[in-house]
């Protein structure tokens, strides 16, 4: 399988979907992640704290490292727009280039955020870009430097943590991550602009997992991600 991950900042790939992305590259599958931009204004708080305090480039460049060590570890290849985030504007001509992503690289599923991740705009903003994407990488009318493919299905990852009972987010589709969460954590920790991932998202690894042995028989899952699907095409 080959999969493209659109991910609005540099560690939302990793913290909502780490695991999956390991286990889809342990099965012989491709991932490709997309950041749109290198969270360098909201999402890197580690560095704003420091004296003297860096530049916007300096913030970026860290990332950069940080966000390729990262998909290192989970087999990924990625790479960054730099649309720029907070806020994170994706323009008719930037959704083009997110939709020739989709024509040169061909995949058969997308990963983006959930749609109605209200608490944090520019995750909505992506997977707008991304629906629109995918929904029109297909139009012969619409012209790119690559030809037009068929429609990826597209699911959604984990919204803003702590923020689902607002956000409507209900998974129904788990992924058992139990053997492959410590490379998480590993990627994760790369992420180091961002100290909370590694404990946060243990903790709503152990939850989701806690779900799927409850809502989906997954009686040995100690470790799970939680997705939702848009459309209810069945995902093998």
């Amino acid at each position: 399988m080959k999969v493209l991950v659109f991910s609005a900042h540099a560690a939302d790939f990793c913290s909502r979907a780490g695991g999956a992305i390991i286990k889809i590259v342990e099965a012989g599958g491709s991932v490709d992640i997309y950041d749109l931009s290198y969270g360098e204004r909201c999402e890197s708080p580690a560095l704003w704290v420091r004296d003297p305090k860096p530049t916007i480039d300096e913030v970026k460049a860290i990332r950069k490292q940080e966000m390729e060590e990262a998909a290192e570890i989970l087999g990924a290849t990625i790479n960054c727009y730099d649309f720029g985030d907070s806020p994170l504007v994706v323009s008719p001509e930037r959704q083009l280039q997110m939709l020739d992503t989709i024509r040169e690289i061909k995949p058969e599923l997308v990963l983006s955020h959930w749609v109605n991740d209200v608490m944090h705009p520019d995750h909505v903003e992506t997977t707008r870009a991304a629906l629109w994407a995918c929904s029109y990488c297909n139009a012969g009318g619409i012209e790119t430097a690559h030809e037009p493919v068929g429609r990826p299905r597209l699911i959604c990852y984990e919204t803003t943590m702590g923020t689902s009972p607002i956000s409507g987010f209900v998974p129904d589709l788990y992924v058992d991550i139990t053997d492959v969460f410590a490379r998480k954590i590993e990627a994760l920790k790369k992420l180091a602009a961002q100290p909370p991932l590694p404990e946060v998202y243990e903790i709503l690894n152990r939850y989701r997992a806690m779900e799927a042995q409850h809502m989906a028989g997954m009686s040995d899952c100690r470790y799970a991600e939680g997705f939702a699907r848009i459309g209810k095409e069945p995902v093998a």
